[in-house]
């Protein structure tokens, strides 16, 4: 997977927006990992609850369980219940040229009782927030930008980013479901 850099050749990995909601309100909070201050890429940055390349051999859901358990000890009876999104495809950009990127995208509303905790020290520490604080540390680009646009995607489904209150609406949702031309 990490020579795939040196090719241009399309990677694939499972990002999970792990949300609580209120049951009296309907209000919706969303966990967010900060990433361990050692890891090799975006060290600090702000990151979905659980999110991971697929490993030869796996598929997209085992790379769920499988990150679920390894990055914030979900247990796999919680990590079942997520639920498929879709996908988003990107392009990330580095020194050696463009990298064609698809990531599966699932939403995982977790127990209000359950904490995340780091089990393999991908994660420094995780944070609950509203769509609010998560949109504010968007904005001052705190977050991995692939993570980033999944938490977008997620707000633009569950209707927190409209036409009306996101003026680039259309065009955040066309860059964010574009084809790539290369194969699977």
């Amino acid at each position: 997977r990490a020579a795939s850099y040196n090719f241009g050749i399309r990677t694939f990995g499972v990002h999970i927006n792990g949300i609580v909601r209120d049951r009296a309100s309907g209000a919706v909070q969303m966990w967010v990992a900060k990433r361990s201050p050692s890891k090799q890429t975006w060290p600090g940055y702000l990151d979905q609850i659980v999110a991971g390349g697929i490993g030869n051999g796996l598929g997209a859901w085992a790379s769920v369980v499988k990150e679920c358990d390894e990055e914030g000890g979900i247990p796999q009876a919680i990590a079942e219940t997520a639920v498929s999104a879709g996908t988003i495809q990107y392009f990330t950009k580095s020194v050696l040229g463009l990298q064609p990127e698809t990531q599966y995208v699932y939403d995982l509303e977790l127990p209000p009782d359950f904490v995340p905790f780091p089990k393999d020290g991908e994660v420094d520490s995780f944070h609950l927030w509203t769509l609010d604080q998560v949109m504010d540390r968007i904005k001052q680009n705190l977050f991995k930008p692939n993570c980033a646009v999944c938490v977008i995607d997620f707000m633009i489904r569950h209707g927190y980013l409209t036409a009306e209150t996101e003026p680039d609406y259309l065009q955040i949702i066309d860059n964010i479901h574009r084809p790539l031309p290369f194969p699977c």
